[in-house]
């Protein structure tokens, strides 16, 4: 990759000159902020990733400061650079675009039905996503950068349970057939972070492993974060998540088959029958471990599917299902009446606050619908959804672009696309994306991303005319 004029300077410069604090962390390429600035930054970064959501109020006021210290370097120092400015980075406009969407929204609400509007003008549940804009700024545009902060946020995961939860003993309970969730919000919050990731070290495996300083030792780490990740994700006994980490899985295995191909095309039939062969011994190995956990959790809803295939949805029980398909049931009919704009920020609890077809006891325990597709066309409409669209469209399409021009590595386009599809699937079942646990992984994988994307794009405006290198 070619460096900038004023990424020369700074990469001579090797690491912070608070090297101290921040021994591997590298020098910001992207622009120069005041080096406290930078170690602020990061730090604050580092210790929300760590904790996550793990504690109650570090991690919060972490990733404020965060915000704050990464928009600071992005406002002041993020001008143009041969051309290209961070500041009118299409993913910014978007963000002033979600501002957009909320404010539309919300004067609707007032002019449509202002007995049940919010009283006040909130951007928080569409700006939160592009949270990733500070903390790419603060990556600072260093592959190395992200993967310290991924590697972070790992291992305060694996933490987790001794940090929040119960620790061994939760453990024991788990892997007896209890569902577990280390108190990190609930299961199906705690599966969602444990899937991101196994999906992170599968994406990254053949780079990590295959690395001439990946000793015995560090190979027999990497699997045991696997292991305690998978066996998390079982022991959670989340099937939205399961299907999304199955569906992902296959997004790797796809990715894993195609490089495999290109670089041994002389035993292309080898390849696809060991990779089939080594898939099928993997879920052999998983169901005879824990396949009891697996086979009792689908079947807790047998008789709702029944009653969805004869058609009957008015005999649907109120179980974990259930309460999703009537919920959805009811929504889709206010989405109908407001399709566009939505019925404002509070729209999803306008339904359980409103409406007549919901007993009264879902309507005191829940206030969201489980899917955040449906929660975000209540609330803001097809306004909202396009947003969220022409977001995954810009960061997917742009890690294809910049691979494809040798300037993205493969491992961060492999994980891209296996977050995008887990992540898709998964909030068909939970509303994600309106929880600090949705939140935290858009910033930490996609800050990630994004910081790479940018000094790629940085790297082609420098050299236009020179082959990309990768």
């Amino acid at each position: 990759m070619t460096s900038t004029p004023s990424q020369t300077s700074t990469n001579s410069a090797g690491l912070l000159s608070a090297g101290t604090a921040l021994p591997l962390w590298q020098n910001n390429c992207l622009m120069r902020p005041k080096p406290w600035l930078q170690v602020a930054g990061a730090l604050a970064l580092l210790v929300y990733a760590f904790f996550g959501i793990a504690l109650d109020s570090l991690p919060e006021k972490a990733a404020l400061l965060a915000n704050l210290f990464g928009l600071a370097m992005l406002a002041f120092y993020g001008g143009p650079v041969h051309g290209v400015s961070l500041r009118k980075s299409t993913i910014v406009w978007l963000a002033v675009a979600a501002i957009g969407v909320a404010f539309i929204s919300w004067v609707a609400s007032w002019i449509l039905h202002p007995q049940w509007a919010e009283s006040s003008f909130k951007v928080h549940r569409l700006t939160t996503w592009f949270a990733m804009i500070p903390v790419a700024a603060i990556l600072g545009g260093r592959e190395r950068n992200a993967h310290l902060l991924w590697a972070v946020a790992l291992v305060g995961l694996l933490l987790s349970p001794w940090i929040a939860g119960g620790g061994f003993a939760e453990w024991q309970r788990g892997l007896s057939g209890e569902r577990i969730d280390f108190n990190l919000l609930n299961a199906q919050h705690t599966a969602m972070l444990f899937g991101t990731a196994a999906l992170g070290l599968l994406a990254f495996a053949p780079r990590l492993l295959t690395a001439p300083r990946c000793s015995w030792l560090c190979r027999g780490l990497w699997l045991l974060a696997l292991a305690t990740c998978i066996a998390a994700i079982i022991t959670t006994q989340t099937r939205g998540v399961w299907a999304g980490f199955v569906v992902a899985l296959a997004v790797l295995a796809i990715a894993a088959v195609v490089a495999l191909r290109q670089r041994f095309k002389a035993q292309r039939k080898l390849i696809a029958s060991s990779a089939i062969a080594a898939c099928l011994c993997a879920l052999a190995l998983g169901y005879f471990t824990l396949g009891d956990i697996v086979n009792k959790r689908l079947a807790v809803e047998h008789e709702t599917l029944q009653l969805v295939q004869q058609g009957d949805l008015d005999k649907v029980p109120y179980t974990s299902a259930g309460i999703r398909l009537h919920t959805w049931e009811v929504a889709l009919q206010w989405i109908g009446e407001r399709p566009l704009v939505g019925w404002g920020g509070n729209g999803r609890s306008l339904i359980f606050d409103h409406s007549t077809r919901l007993p009264e006891d879902i309507k005191q325990r829940f206030g969201h619908l489980h899917n955040s597709y449906l929660d975000l066309l209540v609330n803001f409409g097809l306004l909202g959804l396009a947003l969220l669209a022409a977001l995954v469209y810009w960061l997917v399409s742009r890690c294809l672009r910049y691979y494809r021009a040798g300037l993205l590595p493969g491992s961060s386009l492999v994980f891209c696309l296996s977050f995008a599809t887990f992540f898709g699937v998964i909030n068909l079942f939970e509303s994600y994306l309106f929880y600090d646990s949705g939140r935290l992984v858009l910033a930490i994988v996609g800050g990630g991303l994004l910081t790479q994307l940018w000094a790629a794009k940085r790297a082609a405006a420098s050299a236009p005319g020179e082959a990309p290198r990768p």
